[in-house]
Formats: C-alpha cells, sequence, structure tokens
C-alpha cells in the first residue's frame, strides 16, 4: 500500500512527477490528519497555493482549530501577504496549544513591519503565559539584541541557556549579547563554542571583533583569516583584521591587509584614511597622500578623522608627515581652522618661519579665545622679534587666564624694552 511517505522519497530520489502524481491519488481517499500531513508536505515543497486550499478546506471542518490557523497564516507569508497573515493568527484563542507559537509569529510580522513596540507586546505577552519556558525566553532575548536593548536581552538569553533551550545558534546570540554590552572577555568562550557547533560567517565577524575588544589579537587574527578565506568580499573584516595586525606589531602585514580590503571595497573613504595612515607610519608619505586624495574624493566633505590623523602627526612630532596630510586640502582652498594651527605648528618646528607665520595668521582669526593656541603663537612672535605683536597676544592670553603668573612676568620683561 502507497503512503505519504512513499512519495515523499520519490521526489527526494528525483521522481517529482511520480511523487507528485503519487500525492494527488492519496489526497483523494485520505482521512483529515492525512489531509493536514498532505497539505504540510505540500507547503515545504513550495506549492503554497494547493497547501493553502487544503488548509482552509479543513478549517471549515474544524474552525477555530489554531494549527490549522496558523500553518494557513504561513502560507500567506508564502505569498507575501503579512497583513492576512496576521489576522490569522490573531483568530488563534489563548486555550489553544498554539498560542504562543501564534504569538511569536506574529512578533516577527510587526517587527518585519517596523511596528517594534507592538512585536514586543506579543512576545511580552507570550512570556507571560509561561515564564519558564527557555524559547519564550530566548525569543523575548533575541528580540531585545536585535533592537539594541542589550542589558535586558542578557538575563533572558541567559535563561534559554540555563533552560537548555533547542535554538541550533543560542550560544553565538548570547555571546553576541554579551560582547556588545561590552562583556568581551565572558563573551569568548561562547564564541568559541557556539561556533564549534555552528561555522557562521556573521558570528565569525563578531569572535574577532570581540577578540579584537578583548585584546586578544592573535585570537582576532585567526578569526579574520579564517572568515576571510571562507567570504573574501566580507569588506568589514579588512579595517579590524589590518589593525589587529598593527596592534602585534606586524605593520607590513597590516598595510598588505588594508590594501587588500581596497581591492574588494573601493567605496570606503575609512579604508582609504586607514591606508594613508599605515603608509605614514612607514615613512612612505607618496602613497599617504594617494590614499588621503582618494578618501578626498570619494567624500570631500569629510575632513575630521583627517584632522584627528593630523592631531596624533603633532603629538608625535611627525611635521613632515603632517605636511603631506595636509596637502590635499590645502588644494581644495576650504577653510579648516584646525588644519591652520597644525600646520602653523609644523613649519615653526622645521624652521619654515615665513609659512609658520602665514598660517598661525590665519589661525588666529578662530582661536583668537584659546589658551592654548594664544600661548603657542605669542611665543613664535617673540622667537620672531614681533615684540609689539606678542605682547598684545600675550595680554588677550591674560585676560582670559588672570592668574597665570608667568606670562604677567613676560609682559613685565618686554615692558622694559
Amino acid at each position: 500500500m502507497n503512503t505519504i511517505q512513499d512519495a515523499i522519497r520519490l521526489v527526494e530520489r528525483g521522481d517529482v512527477e511520480k511523487g507528485m502524481s503519487l500525492l494527488e491519488k492519496l489526497k483523494q481517499k485520505a482521512t483529515d490528519p492525512e489531509q493536514f500531513e498532505i497539505a504540510e508536505v505540500y507547503l515545504d515543497w513550495g506549492h503554497t497555493s494547493k497547501a493553502m486550499a487544503m488548509f482552509n478546506d479543513l478549517l471549515e471542518k474544524y474552525p477555530n482549530d489554531g494549527e490549522l490557523l496558523v500553518s494557513i497564516a504561513e502560507c500567506c507569508l508564502d505569498e507575501g501577504l503579512d497583513e492576512k497573515a496576521i489576522s490569522y493568527l490573531e483568530e488563534v484563542k489563548e486555550d489553544d496549544d498554539e498560542y504562543l507559537r501564534a504569538l511569536i509569529l506574529q512578533a516577527d510580522l510587526y517587527e518585519g513591519l517596523g511596528l517594534t513596540e507592538v512585536a514586543e507586546r506579543k512576545l511580552a505577552a507570550a512570556r507571560e503565559v509561561d515564564k519558564q519556558h527557555p524559547l519564550l525566553a530566548y525569543a523575548l532575548g533575541d528580540f531585545y539584541l536585535r533592537q539594541g536593548k542589550f542589558d535586558s536581552s542578557l538575563p533572558l538569553l541567559q535563561q534559554a541557556i540555563e533552560g537548555k533551550a533547542e535554538v541550533e545558534d543560542l550560544a553565538l546570540r548570547y555571546a553576541e549579547a554579551l560582547s556588545r554590552a561590552g562583556k568581551f572577555e565572558e563573551a569568548l568562550p561562547l564564541y568559541k563554542k557556539g561556533l564549534d557547533q555552528h561555522k557562521e560567517i556573521y558570528s565569525l565577524f563578531g569572535y574577532g571583533i570581540t577578540a579584537y575588544k578583548a585584546g586578544e589579537f592573535k585570537e582576532a587574527i585567526s578569526a579574520l583569516e579564517e572568515l576571510k578565506d571562507m567570504d573574501p568580499d566580507y569588506t568589514t573584516l579588512y579595517s579590524v583584521l589590518s589593525e589587529s595586525y598593527e596592534e602585534e606589531g606586524a605593520v607590513t602585514e597590516a598595510y598588505e591587509i588594508i590594501q587588500e580590503g581596497l581591492k574588494r571595497d573601493e567605496h570606503n573613504e575609512n579604508i582609504y584614511l586607514q591606508a594613508a595612515r599605515l603608509a605614514y607610519k612607514m615613512h612612505n608619505p607618496e602613497q599617504g597622500e594617494k590614499w588621503v586624495k582618494a578618501a578626498l574624493e570619494l567624500n570631500p566633505a569629510r575632513i575630521e578623522p583627517l584632522l584627528r590623523l593630523g592631531d596624533q602627526y603633532v603629538r608625535e612630532e611627525r611635521y613632515e608627515d603632517l605636511l603631506s596630510l595636509y596637502k590635499p586640502l590645502i588644494e581644495t582652498k576650504e577653510e579648516i581652522p584646525l588644519m591652520y594651527w597644525h600646520l602653523a605648528t609644523a613649519n615653526k618646528e622645521l624652521e619654515k618661519d615665513k609659512d609658520a607665520e602665514i598660517w598661525y595668521e590665519r589661525a588666529a582669526r578662530i582661536f583668537h579665545d584659546d589658551p592654548v593656541f594664544l600661548e603657542e603663537f605669542a611665543y613664535f612672535l617673540l622667537e620672531e622679534g614681533k615684540q609689539s605683536d606678542a605682547k598684545k597676544t600675550l595680554s588677550l592670553l591674560l585676560k582670559l587666564n588672570p592668574g597665570r603668573d608667568d606670562i604677567e612676568d613676560v609682559l613685565n620683561r618686554l615692558e622694559e624694552f
């Protein structure tokens, strides 16, 4: 005697026409439970309209049956009829065994529609029915994780783990929640456990990021190199991998990795700026300038990263590199006050006094109330023998900082001349 399982085996073997034909024959004489089973098979195989017709026929016999309502809702989802699916799910009664499943499906649908508050209410309602159910704890915890509410997510995902919820990526989701909450050291072993069970690209990247933030740079390199082998077009890995190599002192490898990233993603100004920083660090200003120009071509308005890099070069007294860094910006003729100050400092330290004076004058128009700038500018003027201008600048500085005895002493000495 032929059975539904025989039809399934025929299709799995590749005899699709025979399998479908057998299923149609069985459907003619099937009992109601068998009708339901056949409809589920049709749904699994993607024959949604056939499945929905059979589920609806059964619903006429068994109105308000939760399992049928949920199954019809799943057919609606396959057809992209989200609102119709919600209407079926809302018909499931609270005392029905499928009520919790219906609430969870509704939550997914409402979240997909951008109605996150409604989705949260549905999941919270499901959890009120059974607060000890590990799968419900997972559903709500995973929802909070997606919404960025990591502190709310953590205890729920922990409960799901302790309750041994049968979810394939549970350890990885909990690891991500821990990492997002800044608990990097706690997240690492869970990432390892989860990735041993289920190798997943997104989580492998999360593991690499977490290892980097935990200061475990060798682990970060290992994870991100593995990810790069699996999917070299996962472009967000290159910056973190490059920085991990740099932290390990492997600057050449860091530069090679970031250049590899540039080949994969030519429209990411952050990667160009990272390449520029590494090029300057390797004393290759020509390459550094090339990457800076490329970044500015992509986004001329974004100069903050360059200014931060300029700050770094001033602190490290890398004045030649700083001049190379700003050369493309100077050519744009855009007014950038902090760049003026940086260029003034660099030219002064490189004993290019005429250029330094030009940049100091430009910077002074903006930083006339900045005590740190005024002091630096005043002493530059003194070195240049411009005592009158220096006295004006120091007097202005003293008004801003009236307690500076050392500045008063300098002004008093200048008055003697």
